[in-house]
């Protein structure tokens, strides 16, 4: 018998062509090898926008017809898992004609996973959707794998039009709170680090019983917590170290209603509502979720005006995960979590007293009751087992946050779950009881940015080119049609908050209509600048 992971593949000539043994299996048909392909390509419908996944190519049989029926916007990206099999591709199979054509890429098995990121990196608004081709048999030997590829690759096309749909309604607010704090940029704390232990407290459920179990406690940690759980804390007089806000709305100020006095730090993002960043601008430690791809906030990270650069996590309790790792001295440093619970109990979706719940019973009447009972009756609501084996409610969206925390945080060294409710994690739990320490020498450093120039110029540098398109936009800047439409581009290309939450605006175009809504955004911004 054949020892089957020594086996390397092997070509087979048959009736109508040649098929690959390999691990004791043929890839293709022992008689007419590319009929079974050829026939699924034949029946396929390719819409515009497509990326079409082609697993296990082998032989690269179809390849050449499916080249010659995608539509407009279509990749085509030939994926193999397997190293025996890739190789055996490259040696046998490629030809310059496939490896050539701007339409076809090659995944071999060393950047198998980065190929949803790879994906996220060339989406420009071209891909609506991806679909899967098993090509032979050699995805047999790598099914799971094959299927939460495709999976990541999906979520990834989808993540994009996710993504447009928030930046289309919150983009330009995005943008606009930016400059809006620009000038407290100075003022404010560069980083704080702590050789303390860390306890980020977020808002949900779980988040009660642990702030009663430390309410004498409370000094020998550095407390991290959610804007909305700071009402709670201050109504069990447990004051915070930080908080941490990146909410863009102008709800949120009512989650520091009487609240404004009761931490040290503001952990907040460049975005947030700058309502909330102007109640203590000498506590604000600024940090940038970078929550799209564009030139103007590369270049304001690459020049340092933005700064504690975070990935777009999604969430303001997710956030507060990753600034306390970051705020750590050391990985030794221990960091505790509670009320990341990314679910709910009937009737209740938050912790007593957080700004969630006093928002619902502000709004309550006799249609809305206090209770909420409708969030866990509505068609996105599902009920599973927490990790107190009690029932739950949870959500879609709730749910791919605890999946993106696990996928993100877990084997994370000194991360601890203290929280009694909610999803599991996948992190050790820990009694919050078993988190004492006797260590006393515990030291809280923070540094302030040094300048303001730096802010000044480039604000500066802002309206002038604001003020020099819109002159170019009016005619008071007379230039001929090649040179406008360059110094147009020019202009707009690092300036894209002038267009991302369009919807369209994916991407620079120069129609007159497109032009014509830039050109009351420039208003807009110009009156923020001045």
């Amino acid at each position: 018998m054949i020892d089957s992971t020594n086996e390397k593949p092997c070509l087979i000539k048959t009736e109508q062509g040649f098929s690959i043994q390999y691990k004791s299996k043929f890839l293709y048909s022992k008689y007419n090898p590319s009929k079974n392909i050829l026939t699924i390509l034949q029946n396929l419908q390719v819409l515009p926008g497509t990326i079409i996944l082609c697993f296990s190519p082998a032989l690269n049989y179809g390849l050449q017809e499916l080249l010659k029926k995608i539509e407009e916007n279509c990749i085509v990206i030939a994926v193999e898992a397997d190293k025996n099999l890739y190789e055996f591709e490259e040696q046998n199979v490629f030809t310059d004609s496939l490896k050539n054509n701007p339409l076809m890429t090659f995944v071999s098995p060393e950047k198998l996973f980065a190929l949803p990121e790879l994906i996220s990196s060339i989406n420009k608004g071209q891909f609506r959707r991806c679909i899967r081709i098993d090509f032979s048999g050699g995805t047999q030997f790598y099914q799971d794998l094959y299927s939460k590829l495709f999976q990541a690759c999906q979520n990834s096309v989808a993540q994009f039009w996710k993504n447009r749909i928030t930046l289309v309604k919150f983009g330009r607010r995005y943008c606009a709170n930016i400059f809006r704090n620009l000038k407290l940029f100075c003022s404010s704390n560069n980083i704080v680090k702590t050789n303390k232990p860390i306890l980020v407290i977020g808002a949900g459920e779980s988040a009660l019983e642990t702030l009663l179990s430390i309410k004498n406690k409370k000094s020998r940690f550095f407390i991290l917590a959610v804007d909305a759980i700071l009402q709670t804390m201050k109504s069990l007089n447990i004051r915070p170290d930080a908080v941490i806000c990146e909410e863009a709305q102008d709800i949120i100020i009512r989650a520091f209603t009487g609240c404004s006095d009761f931490y040290d730090y503001l952990f907040v993002s460049a975005s947030t509502n700058p309502n909330v960043t102007k109640l203590t601008p000498g506590k604000n430690i600024f940090y940038t979720t970078k929550f799209c791809e564009s030139d103007f906030l590369s270049e304001m990270i690459k020049n340092q005006l933005l700064t504690n650069v975070i990935p777009p996590l999604g969430s303001v309790g997710l956030s507060a995960v990753e600034t306390a790792l970051k705020i750590r001295q050391d990985e030794n440093i221990p960091v505790y979590i509670t009320g990341m619970d990314f679910s709910y109990s009937i009737g209740q979706t938050h912790a007593k007293g957080s700004f969630h719940e006093k928002n619902r019973r502000f709004n309550n009447n006799r249609l809305i009751g206090v209770e909420s009972f409708g969030s866990s009756f509505n068609d996105d609501a599902k009920k599973i087992i927490g990790k107190n084996n009690n029932p739950i409610i949870t959500t879609t969206t709730l749910n791919n946050y605890s999946q993106l925390f696990s996928y993100r945080y877990s084997g994370t060294k000194n991360l601890f779950d203290v929280g009694k409710s909610g999803i599991n994690l996948n992190i050790s739990a820990k009694e919050i009881a078993e988190c004492d320490n006797t260590n006393e020498n515990f030291t809280i450093t923070s540094q302030r940015k040094k300048s303001d120039k730096q802010i000044e110029e480039f604000i500066l540098q802002e309206k002038n080119a604001l003020l020099r398109l819109k002159d170019i936009f009016t005619g008071k800047i007379v230039l001929n049609e090649d040179s406008r439409k360059e110094e147009i581009i020019k202009l707009l290309k690092k300036r894209e908050y002038l267009f991302l939450h369009f919807p369209d605006g994916y991407q620079l175009n120069l129609s007159q209509d497109f032009l014509n809504r830039i050109r009351v955004q420039i208003d807009f911004f110009l009156k923020i600048l001045k």
